[in-house]
């Protein structure tokens, strides 16, 4: 009798722990199904708020809770920041005051103002809405490119660049931003401008530039706008716009069309040129082993507009200019990632054995250069110097900002009218 109820209590405590493992078991399931429960709440909620669906709004069947400023297509990566948040960006995201955007290398983000008016933001940039709400839109362009075009602006609408603020009503315009300098484009339309200086009304078809000199002062200049002066994001942009700009369509098709010729002609000179090419330190390459980083592009420096002007050469300078106006013919060189176009135009002089003088400037943003093989700024008239291209396209930025890409063309060239 003592062995069967010693069996029957075993089995009896075995029922109970099988029970209670049962419980524990349905218990942990709860507090899993739970947690999951509030993780999908979660992302439920961040995407709303990203999204704008629970935004008061006075129409609350408009996109983003009725925030003006929709994100639209965007090209690469961007990402965006809200409330000290990091996201990736994405179509249709209503912006919110205190957003702040950036777009990566090789990338572009567009938005719609109040649905008639869109912004594109160029690569490498960022940008801050100081302020979304109905009739006041303001921008504050950070770094980097930005093209506007607006039919019909919100009643209150800025877009500060820097040390200055442009406003408009209907205009297709284009704001650079880069260290030391700043440019704004005007296609169609008209942009008031408040600069240190005081209020500049900017026309169709003019430029102003804006620049620190060496004493910290700002200073500005308009200009007439040349279609050759743009980049390809700007000329992308213009080609795409309907509306009624300072430049027609064959225009800019010729500008695309001259630079593809001008990156075929070099090269073309590749196979022919004579000059030895640069080449990266062995010691260099080999220590750190990333090969893969080394990339190739095109240079070469030419003075030949001072051909067309030796009467204004200073005394004693003609013995270094070329008969041809050649300094250096176009020559392949390699570069390391991250390379700029003054690093690459410092190795070259040094292989070839040209002069070269250059300076630090904070207007520039880093080096600039004033002389090279003996030819320096005012040499040959008051606006004369040396201005470099890259893919036939002038950079509004220093050369020692100007970070190169595999197969890029350099162009060096001295110019006796400033353009």
């Amino acid at each position: 009798m003592v062995r069967g109820q010693n069996a029957s209590g075993h089995v009896l405590l075995l029922k109970e722990q099988l029970v209670e493992t049962k419980a524990k078991r349905k218990t942990s399931n709860i507090i899993m199904v739970l947690l999951i429960a509030i993780i999908v709440v979660c992302g439920i909620l961040a995407v709303g708020m990203l999204k704008g669906w629970f935004g008061g709004s006075d129409d609350p069947g408009s996109p983003g809770g009725g925030s003006p400023v929709i994100s639209g297509d965007v090209i690469g990566v961007a990402n965006m920041e809200r409330s000290n948040v990091g996201y990736s960006l994405e179509n249709g995201v209503a912006m919110e005051s205190g957003d702040i955007v950036e777009t990566k290398s090789e990338s572009e983000a567009l938005f719609t103002v109040s649905d008639k008016n869109t912004f594109t933001l160029g690569e490498k940039t960022e940008l801050e809405m100081d302020t979304c709400e109905q009739d006041n839109v303001q921008l504050d362009l950070k770094g980097g490119e930005a093209f506007l075009n607006f039919a019909k602006a919100p009643k209150e609408f800025r877009v500060a660049f820097g040390d200055s603020t442009a406003t408009a009503d209907e205009a297709v315009f284009s704001i650079s931003k880069q260290s030391g300098s700043a440019e704004l484009n005007v296609y169609g339309g008209e942009v008031v401008v408040e600069t240190a200086g005081g209020e500049q009304e900017i026309g169709e078809g003019s430029q102003l530039q804006i620049f620190t000199d060496k004493d910290g002062n700002e200073g500005f200049d308009v200009l007439e706008l040349k279609a050759d002066t743009l980049n390809a994001f700007m000329i992308q942009k213009l080609q795409a716009c309907e509306n009624d700009i300072c430049f027609s369509q064959d225009e800019l098709a010729k500008v695309v069309a001259d630079r593809e010729a001008e990156r075929e002609k070099a090269a073309k000179a590749l196979e022919q040129e004579a000059i030895a090419v640069v080449k990266e330190e062995s010691s260099s390459s080999s220590s750190s082993g990333s090969s893969s980083n080394i990339k190739t592009c095109t240079i070469s420096i030419n003075c030949k507009t001072i051909l067309k002007h030796m009467d204004n050469l200073t005394p004693g300078k003609d013995k270094y200019v070329p008969a041809n106006g050649v300094i250096l013919g176009t020559s392949k060189v390699q570069f390391r990632k991250g390379d700029t176009v003054f690093d690459v135009l410092k190795r070259v002089c040094s292989a070839a054995g040209i002069q070269l003088e250059y300076s630090n400037s904070p207007t520039y943003g880093g080096k600039y250069v004033e002389g090279i093989n003996h030819l320096y700024e005012f040499d040959c008239g008051k606006t004369s110097g040396w201005m470099y291209k890259v893919n036939g396209w002038y950079p509004n930025y220093g050369c020692s900002s100007y970070k190169l890409k595999d197969g890029d063309s350099i162009v060096w060239s001295y110019t006796c009218s400033g353009n």
